[in-house]
């Protein structure tokens, strides 16, 4: 990837504002002005300025990615939504970010975890919380800027809340960040832990469930290695470099594969219940990261799959609950995967 010197930012930064200066000169008077009486005030005369401005752009797409590359190479740079640290790391904003109602919310996420498992010890269910810390606490000497001090410490408090509610919960942060023998806890460009780290929290989920007797009904569970893969993070998206990516970066990063396979025998078709389900986020929904595959193979046990992406770890497991499984063939255990960083928001039900 192209690093630029000091001086050379300088004068690269000058001549691009120059360049798309005189781009956006070009395009502003290639453009059909708009006419009428839109309003100034309600911003429809700005809206198609705006649309026509972006059409008459021959540039248009090659103005984003090359202010996309200078401001990623030059400036080390994302769009908002993304933090770009050390070696081509990238972090998603969100774990910078504190609401303004941070411990009210962080009281009421942990007090809802205990809601919960109270509510799974009635019914027989052992639920297991499995706490997943930021990124930036995992990775954070890849991190080139300082976090709040709320941030940095919710991970921390967290544990305390739920530890004052006498909520046992499994802490991942350790693993993620000291698995050598499987490898880095997350992935470079995206927000989520890579499989490998996926595959370290599942086995410690396991070790931990072997002091306990469950009873889980045991099955052949086999999961296979395929071939590394070209991968592109989700937090890409706020560095759109595009035709530029090979020059100016980020890398182009691979993921390793693994598939799952399970010898349901006549289980998922004659009627036997199971006896595992896996509710929480797009770290457990998300097939890349394989976890519910390796979770079944460190259990040596089949599980169903409540996770769902883009809601938090919380609405999943409410609909878990309302669910007929649930309601009325409720499984012997219940693992619930909870990113740190949403118990400090808002709980939207």
């Amino acid at each position: 990837m192209l690093i630029l010197s000091d001086k050379l930012q300088v004068f690269a930064s000058v001549g691009f504002i120059y360049s798309l200066a005189a781009i956006g000169l070009s395009a502003h008077l290639l453009m059909d002005k708009p006419i009428g009486e839109q309003s100034m005030i309600d911003g429809s005369l700005q809206s198609l300025y705006e649309a026509g401005f972006t059409h008459a752009n021959p540039l248009n797409d090659t103005a984003i990615s090359a202010m996309a590359a200078m401001k990623y190479a030059a400036f080390g740079q994302a769009h908002k939504g993304a933090i770009v640290g050390k070696d081509g790391w990238l972090f998603t904003s969100e774990e910078f970010e504190v609401d303004p109602n941070f411990y009210e919310n962080m009281s009421n996420s942990a007090t809802e975890i205990a809601r919960v498992r109270a509510l799974m010890k009635r019914k027989g269910v052992k639920l297991i919380p499995v706490i997943i810390p930021d990124k930036a606490d995992v990775h954070a000497d890849k991190l080139k800027t300082n976090r709040p001090v709320e941030a940095e410490m919710r991970h921390g408090h967290l544990l305390s809340l739920l530890a004052s509610r006498n909520v046992p919960v499994l802490d991942a942060k350790n693993v993620l960040s000291s698995n050598s023998a499987w490898g880095q806890g997350f992935l470079k460009d995206d927000t989520h832990w890579s499989p490998e780290g996926s595959r370290a929290v599942a086995e410690m989920v396991a070790s931990h469930l072997a002091q306990f007797d469950i009873g889980l009904t045991q099955t052949s569970v086999t999961t296979v290695q395929g071939s590394p893969v070209n991968f592109n993070g989700d937090l890409l998206q706020f560095v759109p470099t595009g035709v530029l990516r090979e020059t100016f970066g980020p890398a182009q990063n691979k993921i390793s594969t693994y598939t799952t396979t399970v010898n349901t025998g006549s289980g998922l078709f004659g009627g036997t219940n199971i006896d595992v389900a896996l509710v929480g986020t797009s770290f457990s929904a998300k097939a890349e990261w394989n976890f519910l595959g390796f979770l079944q193979d460190a259990l040596g046990a089949d599980a169903l799959n409540f996770a769902t992406e883009g809601q938090g770890p919380f609405a999943p497991m409410h609909d878990f609950i309302a669910s007929d499984t649930f309601q009325n063939t409720p499984p012997k255990l219940v693992v619930w995967e909870i990113p740190t960083r949403y118990t400090s928001l808002e709980m939207t039900r």
